[in-house]
């Protein structure tokens, strides 16, 4: 902090030198302190008048120096710190205070006696009211008997303080020995600003719009090519390979990861898009949209799974039917899991838009040009942001890893032709990886906001895309393959007359093919 944007103001009684003097605490060499300190201004009491004009004693302050250097064999400046001028001035303020009180003891100063406390305070009062011209300058006294003397103003030169004004403190006026143009001598002939003029440029951390339109693209593929299963999917809904699988658990899906991708498209929104009413807004929705993708679709693999678990490695529905509305029910309860941890969020604590400034380096251009720059981050949270999506990804974690677990329970299940329970499995995997890998990429505070959004809508739309294909896909071959297929194969689960299970269970359950299609394709009709 020095040079030509800086002047600094140091107290006048630093002594002469004082650069050079070595000090244990101080670790700047006297060079560094020269160059650091080359400027600097410094205020201090004037003990010698400037004044060209003749003091009450008689003399001018020129000859009163030259007088007393003569007598002290030294030259005296207008700028020594010596006590000599005020001492003189002093003595003769006491003695015009007891000329001027004289009359008002009998016989005279010469019958005063020491210790008369009513003359003294009488010589005390007359003080204060003395106004002359000294030889330190124009005398006045405040209440407090002090001096109201005048100020010299110095200005550190080469290592010395030389005399560039004096303040006169009863007329409140300056008066400069040096043209003010020359003391800026150090910084172009301009003093440097009085307060602080730096510009602050905001960078606005926001998403490169490049990478926003690349992946924007992509979710919109992404989005037809899940209408595109959905519409299939409805349209060959009497065809006996989707009925089979569960068509309506199967729209359910396809119309959970069509919110998924709409999600990703929500993620890159940022406040250099949108208001930030605006931004609010997208927030709130995509905290609500992302927790019923997740619900719909994977809550539809997840109640498929656990249908062919129960039938096959529990063996309890052995005589009892699983209907499709029995699996939307569990879908449903997911749903009031989400409706009971989000609607609390939002009318307690919601989401709100809030600004993060972070103050970047200063570099030697940004000095030049007096800037300073910072790193803005609109991001959208609330006061317990952490605690609310902690919940959140609590129950989520446990509807992964209870869906992983059933899906690695099925594992040893043969299959023969399509099998639908096979590529729900995949899925589940695939969902699993997805949020072991996504939530803590999200997490994740990198320097860049394009970076972060790159990552995590790269990886959803690979594994929601991975996920779509592989349950709809070998629905549409099937469709399309027919003589490929037996009568008796369907996308659901072909078995054997047995089915051995898992190593872990220890016994095998006979299950009839016939009882797990009672399962699969309760709610057809007998016709159908």
């Amino acid at each position: 902090m020095f040079g030509a944007s800086y002047v600094w103001l140091v107290p006048g009684y630093f002594s002469a030198g004082w650069q050079y003097v070595p000090a244990e605490e101080v670790s700047c060499s006297p060079e560094e302190l020269l160059e650091a300190s080359e400027g600097y201004v410094t205020v201090t009491f004037s003990m010698f008048s400037i004044s060209e004009e003749f003091g009450r004693c008689g003399m001018t302050p020129a000859e009163f120096r030259r007088e007393m250097g003569e007598l002290l064999g030294t030259n005296i400046s207008v700028s020594d710190p010596g006590f000599s001028a005020v001492s003189y001035d002093g003595v003769w303020a006491l003695a015009l205070g007891m000329h001027d009180v004289q009359h008002e003891i009998a016989g005279g100063l010469a019958n005063y006696t020491y210790g008369d406390e009513t003359y003294a305070k009488k010589v005390g009062r007359s003080i204060l009211n003395q106004k002359f011209a000294g030889m330190s300058g124009s005398i006045r006294f405040n209440p407090a008997g002090h001096i109201v003397g005048n100020l010299l103003i110095e200005q550190n030169i080469g290592g010395k303080e030389e005399l560039i004004a004096t303040y006169d403190t009863i007329a409140h006026e300056i008066t400069w020995s040096v043209s003010r143009d020359s003391l800026w001598y150090y910084s172009g002939g301009k003093p440097p600003y009085d307060s602080d003029i730096r510009e602050t440029v905001t960078i606005l951390q926001t998403t490169p719009i490049a990478i926003m339109v690349v992946l924007s693209v992509f979710s919109c593929m992404g989005l037809i090519l899940a209408s595109v299963f959905l519409g299939f999917n409805i349209w060959k809904r009497k065809n006996k390979q989707i009925k089979m699988s569960s068509p309506k658990l199967n729209n359910l899906i396809a119309c959970g990861m069509m919110v998924a991708y709409v999600c990703v498209i929500l993620i890159g929104i940022d406040g250099g898009m949108v208001h930030k009413e605006s931004l609010v807004i997208v927030c709130r929705a995509r905290s609500w949209l992302i927790a019923l993708a997740f619900t719909f679709a994977f809550g539809g693999m997840f109640t498929k799974m656990w249908r062919v678990y129960s039938i096959v490695i529990t063996n309890k529905t052995k005589k009892k039917v699983i209907r499709d509305r029995s699996l939307f029910a569990i879908i449903c309860v997911m749903l009031l899991v989400d409706v009971t941890i989000l609607l609390p969020w939002l009318i307690i604590d919601p989401i709100n838009v809030k600004e993060e400034r972070l103050a970047l380096h200063q570099t030697a251009e940004d000095i030049s040009h007096r800037q300073i720059r910072e790193m803005l981050n609109i991001v959208c949270t609330s006061e317990n942001n952490t605690i609310w999506i902690m919940a959140m990804l609590i129950y989520k974690a446990f509807v992964v890893v209870f869906g992983a677990f059933l899906s690695w329970s099925t594992r040893n299940i043969k299959m023969e032709g399509l099998n639908d329970s096979y590529y729900v499995g995949l899925s589940i995997y695939n969902t699993v990886i997805c949020c072991v890998v996504v939530v803590p990429l999200s997490f994740l505070s990198v320097a860049s906001v394009g970076v972060t959004f790159a990552l995590v809508s790269g990886f959803l739309l690979l594994c929601i895309t991975t996920s779509l294909c592989m349950i709809f896909i070998p629905k549409v071959i099937a469709v399309y393959r027919k003589n490929q297929v037996s009568e008796n194969t369907f996308t659901g689960i072909k078995l054997g007359s047995v089915i051995p299970t898992p190593t872990a269970i220890g016994r095998e359950i006979p299950t009839t093919s016939a009882q797990v299609v009672s399962g699969c394709a309760a709610d057809a009709t007998p016709s159908q």
